[in-house]
């Protein structure tokens, strides 16, 4: 995936609080190219948490890098405006006990952001899908706010559309 095509996906057009410094975690961030591009949609002074067992982008100015299994909740992060995960929710098993834990950790009013596959059929690289429609309905289930879609785009892999989400907490 190019930068171009992860700002697409992630781009939040109404983004409060945009002159106040954001805490957010990006979970399952591997190199840092959402990590990143979620940085420039930040006010500035933000800080994203890249949280990632396997590989983590370089700490540098606004991100902060922890290598370690983010199903786990070990993020050791101060209360967050928002998480993003992008192709890291389908590697969660308990889709509803991971979400409900997470919230725990957000302050009001903060925001989920999703890239996920639109399927909710695995695979050996995608063992827990949710499409967009699961989303919906699991954030419903857990009463925690509404899942908007922001974008989708085609994927090389598999055929299943990606989609973006967004889900600010009531």
């Amino acid at each position: 995936m190019t930068a171009a095509e992860a700002s697409t996906l992630i781009h939040m057009p109404d983004l409060p609080g945009n002159s106040t410094p954001q805490s957010w975690a990006d979970l399952g961030s591997g190199s840092g190219l959402f990590t990143r591009t979620l940085l420039t949609q930040l006010p500035p002074g933000s800080t994203v948490y890249a949280i990632d067992r396997d590989e983590v982008p370089a700490p540098s100015a606004g991100i902060v890098s922890r290598q370690a299994d983010f199903t786990a909740h070990n993020w050791q992060t101060p209360p967050l405006h928002g998480i993003l995960m992008a192709n890291s929710l389908h590697f969660v098993k308990d889709h509803k006990a991971f979400l409900q834990k997470a919230a725990d950790t957000l302050l009001p009013a903060a925001r989920f952001l999703y890239v996920e596959y639109d399927t909710d059929t695995p695979n050996p690289w995608v063992p827990y899908p949710l499409s967009f429609k699961t989303l919906q309905q699991l954030f419903r289930s857990l009463q925690l706010g509404e899942a908007r879609l922001l974008h989708t785009m085609p994927s090389r892999f598999g055929g299943a559309q990606l989609y973006s989400a967004m889900v600010t907490l009531r």
